[in-house]
Order: structure tokens, then C-alpha cells, then sequence
């Protein structure tokens, strides 16, 4: 059985239950060095079934829940930039996850790991992971909703959780040689230069792509 599709059916519903997994794994980890899923189950009174359409891994869900718990929430990123212009704020959300990356390397390389692997032996490509850097993102770019259109919002949003992260850092550190202060240098400076052609595309009035 493959993991439950989020992008598709009833959403919220969906990333509802995730949660309530993700939640119950933490508490358990309050009081358990471990868990496994049929536990969770037992925590949350439902059926394995139900939590393997979400996390037919153990180790997934166990990174993951040990992740969560040093991660700001949407409403906190919200309030910390509430009064930056557009482009400090998005540096911000960019560059707490990429420090976030750096302080817990070996664990998120770990739960990456894991993830690539599930999605190999699943063979599907739809959302394995908790989704953290986009609905930080979403949250922040709702207080500049006057100054983007829907699409300059939504692809803002989308590039700025390709620079952040993990993944890039990786790309930096593994392929490109850099260390991590020279991945965090070069990754804001991408999204920073993604941002001034947006300005500079809007002031000339050129048309946006796709247009």
C-alpha cells in the first residue's frame, strides 16, 4: 500500500490526520527512547492501516517527529517578520532553515535518506515529508499578497524551499566543495538576485512568463 496522496481528495483532512501521527510520536518520545508504528497506533486508537497510508516507514516517522520539535511554527515566522520588506523576510525564512540544517546535519541527513529510499521502494512521487519550509513560506507571503500577483506568490514560494534546506546544502557541501557558511552565502545570494529580477521585471512592466 502506498503512502496516503496529500496533494489530492480532501487536504486539510488529510495533512489533519498527518499531524495527529506526527503529534502522537512526539508525546511518545516524552516518554520512550523509541516507538514503533503499531504504538502510535495504539496512542491514537486506530489501525496500523491507517497510519502506514502515512508512515510505512518507522524511521521516517520517527526523524521526522524528532525534527518537528526544533521547528518554528507557520505563526511564529508570521510574527517575526511582519514588519520587513518582502525580500527580508523571505531571506529570514531561508536562511532559519538553513542554519536549522546546519546544526542537525547528520539527523536531516538521515531522515533524507530515509525518505529517498521509501519513495524508491513505494515508486510514487507524492508528498513523503512534513512540508515545513512551504507552509512557513505560504503563511509569510500571505502578508505581501498586495504586492505579488498569485503567481509571483506561489513560484516565490517554490524557489525559496529550493534554496532552503537541506538538499541544497547538501548539493554545496558534497558536489560544489563549499562549506556551510559558503553554502548559506551563495543560496541567499541566489534567492536575494531571484528577487531584485522580479522587482526589475515589475517596474519595467514585462510581462510575466506564462502570460
Amino acid at each position: 500500500m502506498k503512502p496516503e496522496r496529500l496533494t489530492t481528495g480532501r487536504i486539510k483532512q488529510k495533512q489533519a490526520t498527518r499531524q495527529k501521527i506526527l503529534t502522537a510520536a512526539q508525546q511518545l518520545l516524552q516518554t520512550q527512547a523509541s516507538f514503533s508504528l503499531e504504538d502510535v497506533a495504539r496512542e491514537l486508537q486506530i489501525s496500523r492501516a491507517t497510519i502506514y497510508r502515512y508512515y510505512s516507514n518507522v524511521d521516517l516517522l520517527y526523524t521526522e517527529a524528532v525534527l518537528s520539535v526544533q521547528v518554528k511554527q507557520p505563526a511564529d515566522f508570521v510574527a517575526a517578520v511582519q514588519h520587513m520588506p518582502l525580500s527580508e523576510a523571505l531571506v529570514y525564512v531561508q536562511r532559519y532553515f538553513n542554519q536549522l540544517a546546519q546544526q542537525h546535519e547528520p539527523v536531516y541527513r538521515k531522515y533524507l535518506s530515509v525518505a529517498l529510499a521509501e519513495s524508491i521502494r513505494e515508486g510514487h512521487t507524492t508528498q513523503l515529508r512534513g512540508a515545513r519550509r512551504p507552509a512557513a513560506l505560504e503563511a509569510v507571503l500571505q502578508l505581501y499578497a498586495a504586492e505579488l500577483s498569485a503567481e509571483q506568490g506561489e513560484r516565490l514560494r517554490l524557489i525559496t524551499t529550493v534554496l532552503s534546506g537541506i538538499e541544497p546544502m547538501i548539493a554545496n557541501k558534497d558536489v560544489n566543495g563549499l562549506t556551510s557558511e559558503a553554502s548559506q552565502d551563495l543560496l541567499q545570494w541566489a534567492l536575494q538576485m531571484i528577487i531584485k529580477g522580479m522587482e526589475a521585471e515589475k517596474q519595467a512592466g514585462t510581462p510575466e512568463l506564462g502570460a
